[in-house]
């Protein structure tokens, strides 16, 4: 239970003040009768299988995001027969899988996304080209898609709180503060999506986190469980055929504080010992041992295909400690360490049929 984290959570849990993306432990802070069900990824998977066959019976164009969002492409159509459509979708899924679904309709991708968010459960949201300054303009900025916590802290910083903010702010703005993503974001809120094209098959990232049964407290333990990490990371670069240019890692303590350093490579690589190097590197250089530590990961940026690539002298590079040994010793100790992947990719999309139950 320690690596758990609330995937998602019904009404009677929401009302109670339960995020999603918070730890088990956490949750039962803010609710102490909290009922926690097991994920059941074979289930899991089986349902999404069954629900995107009912989306292909509306369409042949099926855009999916995800594991249990998509977009369905009606071609044209009114807003009123999209809407119809939408229910009838809804309903299918209600009656024939007793799971409620909630839909948007709108002219482009990115509304179609917030309206399938504005009213839960079971249900439809229309956003058009007349209403969505009166729908989505008042919504925080963390309701845009691609822009998380720390992106709305940087938006907060300069006064942004909503998406109107976002879609009324000098684009240049924007682009110096987030870079391209400002562009993108402006052009998001104010209803144009043409730069957005969703593609669940590129990788952006590779990243791998252990937390472990007990919190670690030497740099001895650590650098084991990041040789494990490095090998699982470089493992998936090699079964995708990518090399990795920038690594990071981060780090949780014991009172769920945070940390994320990360470093470039000139050249890139998938070699183990050369991303052990220098993730060790920034935990040494990094990490104060304020307090014990609870978890820690390793992910792998800037990817780019083998085939674009020439091998480098580093790739043959060793490891500089003696893991092997602190590996054997470490699970000796700890037992077998539940190893959590996480790839991404380059508009944060993960393919279900990627995923093995």
């Amino acid at each position: 239970m320690r690596h758990s984290i609330v995937m998602s959570k019904n009404s009677l849990a929401k009302k109670a003040g339960v995020p999603t993306g918070i730890s088990y432990r956490q949750a039962r802070e803010i609710c102490p009768g909290l009922v926690y069900v097991k994920a059941d990824m074979s289930k899991y998977l089986a349902t999404t299988k069954s629900v995107r066959a009912i989306y292909n019976k509306y369409s042949e164009k099926v855009i999916h995001y995800g594991m249990d969002e998509s977009w369905i492409d009606l071609g044209y159509v009114s807003y009123r027969e999209a809407e119809q459509i939408a229910d009838l979708i809804r309903i299918e899924i209600m009656y024939t899988l007793s799971l409620s679904a909630s839909l948007g309709v709108s002219y482009n991708l990115i509304f179609s996304k917030i309206g399938s968010d504005y009213r839960k459960p079971n249900a439809v949201t229309v956003i058009t080209l007349d209403n969505y300054k009166k729908i989505v303009w008042p919504l925080p900025s963390s309701k845009l898609l691609f822009v998380g916590a720390h992106r709305k802290y940087q938006l907060l910083g300069r006064g942004i709180s909503t998406i109107g903010d976002i879609a009324h702010t000098d684009p240049f703005m924007l682009s110096k503060l987030l870079g391209k993503a400002g562009y993108d974001l402006w052009q998001y809120a104010n209803g144009n999506d043409n730069g957005f094209k969703p593609n669940a098959e590129q990788i952006g990232s590779i990243g791998n986190t252990i937390t472990p049964p007990a919190n670690l407290h030497t740099t001895h333990d650590v650098s084991a469980i990041l040789y494990l990490l490095a090998t699982a990371v470089c493992t998936r670069l090699k079964k995708h055929k990518l090399k990795t240019s920038c690594i990071s890692i981060s780090m949780r303590d014991q009172s769920f504080n945070k940390t994320t350093r990360q470093c470039t490579f000139i050249t890139a690589t998938d070699s183990v010992n050369y991303v052990f190097n220098n993730a060790y590197k920034l935990f040494v250089d990094h990490y104060e041992w304020k307090e014990p530590l609870r978890s820690i990961g390793v992910r792998a940026d800037k990817l780019d295909s083998l085939g674009q690539l020439t091998l480098i002298e580093w790739d043959d590079c060793k490891p500089i400690v003696d893991v092997s040994s602190r590996v054997i010793d470490l699970t000796n100790r700890l037992g077998p360490l539940n190893v959590e992947q996480a790839a991404t990719t380059k508009e944060m999309v993960v393919s279900a049929d990627d995923i093995k139950p």
